[in-house]
């Protein structure tokens, strides 16, 4: 539900704004407060999970996300929308923070790879569905319909899992939640997914963007502080520093998040306003790489329960430069059509790399810390997808004036200036070559991070 309402939004963001009179900063919000508030409560809600248990907590997630949407369907203006946007970024972090955790405390362990990957086949799904399904609701009917259907969703999920979901856990009674380390962490996300969103727009070096900048460093080296030294942290650093498969995971993860986000973002602009594609076609084109993750995800979450996960994470983050690094060629020096081979390379690698990773994570840690754990690994998402569209486009725009940018985004009509169209290919490939980093980082991640530890992990 969560990742099929993200992929519907974004095809519908230009629709919206003109429905409602939105400027593009408005607009930009609808996206922005609900990754920043994921971001920031992520963690968080999967320590409450920890403490309180795990069911109710979800459940509730599910009400807030189906409340919202249900609001949202009738929105009335820009404001209205980013409210309620809120409400449901809330909502899906609850879910996103319990999901993963639920699953681990229910499947064995030598099943717990196969589970996850199913879980996240229907994350995929859910990407696979959502631009097609958006486009054929948007042209064809109200971009009302798009959140609106969370409903009937979000109350089937809501009556199911109140009578079918197992109640595994009573929480954790002997431990306090950390509301100084949730304030502080949440002051460090804020104000650098902030920072990193008004770069681009007034400039790195403004005395706002500065700002920000030193009071994220600043909350961020203040929570280490605190969280070292508080009892029953909201952010276990013992993890990162005595299990070295929970931390270098954790960062692949991030990097991976970094290196898919932003080229999913920029590319269908590309294809459509330089190239002069139709929304159809570039979805179509672009389906390979969602369709490849649903049915590769599953597979190798199995492959991982029987082999272990180093050697499928490592060799999915390679895979991936790999295809992105051929994108590269397509888009500089081969015909546009081949494009459908690299997105089902693409799609092969993160297959393969995302459930034997989301297993690794979780298989590292013992129950009690399931629900940090996953809160920890939608934080790595949620921030390596925030960072990934601020940082790849910072880098388009030295090549291409963001003012040409902003008319460009905002004015979606062809291009036929050749100079735009040679220095938007020109940032497009140089933004590739830095995803291709991000996925050796990635690998070189998951191949260091070593074999067996504390016995929470197979080889």
């Amino acid at each position: 539900m969560s990742s099929l309402d993200g992929s519907i939004v974004n095809i519908a963001i230009k629709v919206i704004s003109a429905d409602l009179s939105m400027s593009f900063e408005e607009a930009q919000w609808i996206v922005i407060i609900y990754l920043l508030v994921s971001a920031i409560t992520l963690i968080s809600f999967g320590r409450i999970s920890d403490l309180k248990g795990r069911k109710s907590f979800f459940l509730f997630g599910v009400y807030l996300f189906t409340f919202s949407s249900f609001f949202i369907s009738f929105a009335f203006s820009g404001i209205f929308i980013i409210i309620f946007r809120l409400i449901q970024g809330i909502g899906s972090s609850m879910i996103a923070a319990n999901a993963p955790s639920m699953i681990t405390d229910i499947f064995p362990r030598k099943e717990t790879g196969k589970a996850l990957g199913v879980n996240v086949a229907f994350i995929y799904g859910g990407l696979v569905a959502g631009p097609i399904l958006g486009g054929i609701i948007v042209q064809f009917i109200t971009w009302r319909l798009i959140f609106f259907i969370n409903v009937p969703i979000g109350i089937s999920i809501f009556i199911i899992g109140w009578y079918k979901l197992k109640k595994v856990d009573q929480g954790i009674k002997d431990e306090s939640y950390d509301l100084l380390g949730t304030v502080l962490f949440g002051l460090f996300l804020a104000t650098l997914l902030l920072a990193l969103t008004f770069g681009n727009q007034i400039g790195w070096g403004s005395f706002e963007v500065l700002l920000l900048f030193g009071i994220s460093i600043l909350s961020f080296f203040t929570f280490i502080f605190t969280e070292s030294r508080t009892k029953f942290p909201l952010f276990k650093l013992s993890l990162f520093r005595t299990n070295r498969i929970f931390s270098y995971a954790n960062f692949a993860a991030l990097f991976n998040y970094i290196a898919i986000a932003g080229t999913i973002f920029l590319l269908p602009i590309y294809l459509q306003l330089i190239l002069g594609w139709d929304p159809l076609t570039t979805a179509l084109f672009l389906l390979p790489t969602t369709l490849t993750m649903a049915l590769i995800s599953s597979f190798s979450g199995r492959l991982s329960d029987r082999f272990g996960t180093r050697i499928l994470t490592t060799s999915g983050m390679t895979i991936m430069a790999i295809g992105f690094l051929l994108l590269t060629l397509v888009i500089g020096f081969l015909p546009i059509q081949y494009i459908l081979i690299t997105q089902f390379i693409v799609g092969l690698g993160i297959g393969l790399f995302s459930s034997p990773n989301n297993s690794a994570i979780m298989n590292a840690v013992k129950g009690r810390d399931h629900g940090i754990a996953a809160g920890i690994l939608s934080t790595m998402r949620v921030v390596g997808q925030s960072t990934s569209i601020a940082l790849l486009s910072a880098i388009l725009t030295f090549f291409i004036p963001i003012t040409i940018l902003n008319i460009i985004l905002s004015n979606p009509t062809n291009v036929t200036d050749p100079t735009i169209i040679s220095e938007f290919t020109m940032g497009l490939m140089t933004v590739l070559i830095a995803s291709v980093i991000f996925c050796i980082l990635g690998a070189i991640l998951s191949f260091m991070r070593g074999k067996r530890i504390l016995n929470y992990e197979d080889p």
